[in-house]
């Protein structure tokens, strides 16, 4: 819990280190399923969720999601468009996305599509606020170039182990491995209405 409450109030003075073992698991909204808090603000959220072999998402307003499966199990995505098309005719549409393993995939968090997999496995879910935070992700490099002025959430997607370093620190050398590297930062829109 402490290292939540870092993050959550500025996100510290020096990088730290969380494990799945002293992660807050918190249900879904809908409760359908459950999801580890990685790291969190009041504008944005970084989880690992277990997905049941079959689901439908939340409903969350207001923000842009990405998702990436990370065992070796796609997720197959279903339900109407995202926005309705311009000739109205939306009734009775349905889109279906695959999600192949370490594969990035955005979407509003309007949208709840039912979820399916083969079997039980795990995804990345990076949640931003939208307006208020911007999110990049970027998998299989342990590589941050010049995003200092952003939160970094270096994840090995082996052990899931995560290294959260906070804006205008150096990145500490992650080592060798399979990494998805989040970078979290204040949105130049929310900026520009200060």
């Amino acid at each position: 819990m402490k290292n939540r409450t870092i993050c959550e109030t500025g996100y510290g003075t020096t990088s730290f280190r969380t494990t799945a073992s002293d992660r807050t698991v918190v249900p879904w909204l809908n409760g359908q399923g459950t999801t580890q808090v990685v790291a969190e603000t009041g504008d944005w959220r970084v989880s690992i969720a277990e997905e049941p072999l079959e689901s439908t998402f939340s409903v969350i307003a207001g923000y842009d999601r990405l998702i990436i499966p990370i065992g070796s199990v796609a997720l197959e995505l279903t339900g109407p468009p995202f926005s309705a098309p311009p000739d109205g005719l939306d009734a009775v549409s349905v889109v279906r996305h695959v999600i192949e393993p370490l594969q990035i995939f955005a979407f509003p968090g309007e949208w709840a599509p039912t979820s399916r997999a083969s079997s039980r496995t795990r995804a990345l879910n990076v949640m931003t606020r939208r307006g208020a935070a911007d999110m990049t992700v970027e998998i299989g490099s342990s590589e941050i170039s010049g995003r200092s002025g952003s939160v970094r959430i270096c994840l090995d997607l082996a052990t899931e182990d995560a290294l959260i370093v906070p804006p205008g620190e150096l990145m500490p050398p992650v080592g060798p491995g399979s990494w998805a590297i989040i970078s979290l930062s204040r949105s130049d829109r929310h900026t520009a209405n200060m």
